[in-house]
């Protein structure tokens, strides 16, 4: 079963929290992942960390359409 991140349009940005949930990953697998460069790095905005909708989407179904 996958859970796409909708309504939120796809250039919405999303916390770690909601990055965890969605992916049913732990905080330290994603961090893995991105120094491993698996995964999308995420935008800072001052101390926080944000994900693009999109790039989630992405990440959960391949083929997922990415709205302009």
């Amino acid at each position: 079963m996958t859970i796409l991140l909708t309504p939120q349009p796809n250039n919405s940005l999303v916390d770690i929290k909601t990055v965890c949930a969605t992916l049913c990953r732990s905080r330290a697998s994603i961090y893995r992942d991105i120094q491993r460069g698996d995964f999308p790095k995420p935008i800072k905005l001052g101390g926080s960390s944000r994900w693009r909708v999109s790039d989630l989407n992405k990440i959960i179904d391949p083929d997922f359409p990415m709205a302009a």
